[in-house]
């Protein structure tokens, strides 16, 4: 495993820990034999979507502007 995908595993669990007691908390309000397959569906959506977000790339100052004035363009 390379030193970035060890990173990535570390920020994706961070956030999970951060979320955990919400999880817990939402989940407590369903049947209890559904808790823990409801728990386990949400965490995955969770790191699926970390990972997504943490392989793209950020916009750089030009694309951004363009953007958003082709945004505001349409809303006009």
């Amino acid at each position: 495993m390379t030193l970035e995908n060890i990173q990535k595993k570390e920020e994706v669990q961070a956030i999970i820990d951060r979320l955990e007691s919400k999880l817990n908390k939402h989940a407590f309000q369903t049947i209890a034999k559904e808790q823990e397959d409801l728990l386990q569906d949400v965490k995955l959506k969770i790191v699926e979507k970390a990972y997504e977000m943490l392989e793209e790339e950020p916009l750089g100052f030009f694309d951004f502007v363009e953007k958003e004035i082709f945004k505001r363009e349409i809303v006009l």
